[in-house]
């Protein structure tokens, strides 16, 4: 006969943990029968949100940190946009020493047969049609590596160097003697600042002996577009083996200063606003721009509602925003992806818990699908409704900012009002 107390004793281990399992874990039991709003302790709340247009503040260009995350992209030119009002972009650049340069590298020459500044093209937003009226000048202040420098910089601009109008053409490649390049701006210079160097040199070799040096002597070029707000923006990759400046001499001769990833270079932006885009009144449609241009302040209303039966879990809240009939529009391609970031008391930008987690939970890409960017905010609500619960904190509202706004030059229109979705799902705490 068996032994009966010796299955009992076997059997019980098991009944303790499907007991448990089933007395631990209740809530889970019927999860995919009912939906959430009618599950004990669970809600679903869509919360109105209140957006304004507002100026994005001036933005890092070049620092040591910002260099680590992110290099410089370099941009010239100006629109005039049906959203925006007029956006101006220029930059500024060190040149360094190419290949060393000894006795024999101008072989006593003391005047070029011409001199070019180039730039390798990346890319175009605006009217890609338009003309742009380039000028180069010296650049009169010293740029240090080791420094900050925002967007809204301006740097002081010496002597005159050269200037070309042209309709750039990105897709067309340009013949430099006999050897075709890639499409690139290409604009003379006075071969004075040619003749400039090679006198020095002479004079004084020490003067090319190193960058630093160098650098002392000619601090680099400042590059502007006249053209004053009609037309489009190009942009240049932050380094590039045609970025440089090349002193033609001898007939067959050349030689060239580079734009390295160690020369100092960053662009500035300025704007001039619709009156819609300032008035500080709720917005729709809505802008975000790049180039330290637009962004939108978000207000959630009634968001302590959330707490009104005591301290609840938040689980998910799904910040939906859905493009425009603006975006798309005038050359113009919609921002790959959107930030989420909340406002501090004087209305910087702060990253929220939110943007550390994946991609996958927090969101903010373009769904061409759709037409909409989606983000998940939980962890911002939650933490802000508990320093509200608890006294130690407020609501500063958030910022919706574009992506990627100092290495682009794109805008992208958003509806307001109701087509902005908040949906928070949560769980009562001790229900």
């Amino acid at each position: 006969m068996p032994n009966r107390k010796g299955w009992v004793k076997s059997l019980f281990p098991l009944l303790s943990v499907m007991l448990f399992a089933s007395c631990s874990e209740p809530s889970l039991i019927g999860l995919d029968l009912q939906p959430e709003s009618e599950l004990a302790g669970w809600r679903v709340d869509t919360l109105e949100v209140k957006a304004f247009t507002v100026r994005e503040d001036s933005l890092i260009v070049w620092g040591p940190t910002k260099n680590l995350i992110e290099l410089p992209t370099l941009f010239l030119g100006s629109m005039d946009d049906a959203y925006v009002g007029k956006s101006f972009a220029g930059f500024v650049s060190q040149l360094r020493i190419g290949n060393t340069i000894t006795p024999s590298t101008f072989a006593g020459v003391t005047s070029p047969d011409s001199v070019v500044l180039s730039f390798a093209y990346r890319g175009i937003d605006g009217d890609s049609s338009a003309l742009h009226r380039i000028s180069v000048y010296e650049l009169s202040d010293k740029l240090v590596a080791d420094s900050t420098y925002y967007s809204s910089r301006e740097l002081q601009r010496g002597g005159f160097l050269g200037h070309i109008d042209l309709v750039p053409k990105l897709g067309d490649s340009v013949i430099v003697g006999s050897s075709t390049l890639p499409p690139m701006l290409r604009i003379p210079l006075d071969t004075a600042l040619g003749g400039r160097f090679m006198r020095q040199y002479a004079l004084n070799a020490a003067t090319f002996a190193d960058n630093n040096a160098f650098i002392d002597f000619f601090k680099g070029v400042v590059l502007t577009d006249s053209v004053d707000g009609t037309g489009s923006i190009l942009n240049f990759a932050s380094t590039s083996g045609y970025h440089r400046l090349t002193l033609y001499f001898s007939g067959n001769k050349s030689y060239e200063f580079i734009i390295d990833v160690n020369a100092v270079r960053f662009s500035n932006f300025s704007h001039q606003y619709l009156q819609v885009n300032t008035d500080s009144l709720e917005d729709n449609p809505l802008v975000v721009q790049s180039m330290a241009g637009l962004k939108d302040s978000l207000v959630i209303q009634n968001l302590f509602s959330l707490f009104d039966e005591g301290p609840v879990s938040i689980s998910s809240a799904r910040l939906v925003f859905t493009a425009g009939a603006g975006t798309g529009t005038g050359n113009m391609s919609p921002h790959n992806n959107l930030l989420i970031f909340a406002s501090d008391s004087i209305g910087k930008n702060l990253t929220t818990a939110d943007a550390t987690e994946t991609a996958s939970y927090y969101g903010g890409a373009y769904s061409s699908t759709s037409g909409t960017y989606s983000f998940n905010i939980a962890r911002y609500l939650q933490q802000t409704l508990n320093k509200i619960n608890t006294g130690t904190g407020a609501d500063y509202g958030l910022f919706l900012v574009a992506g990627g706004s100092t290495s682009n030059a794109r805008r992208t229109v958003l509806q307001g009002g109701t087509a902005i979705r908040l949906v928070v799902h949560s769980t009562k705490l001790n229900p």
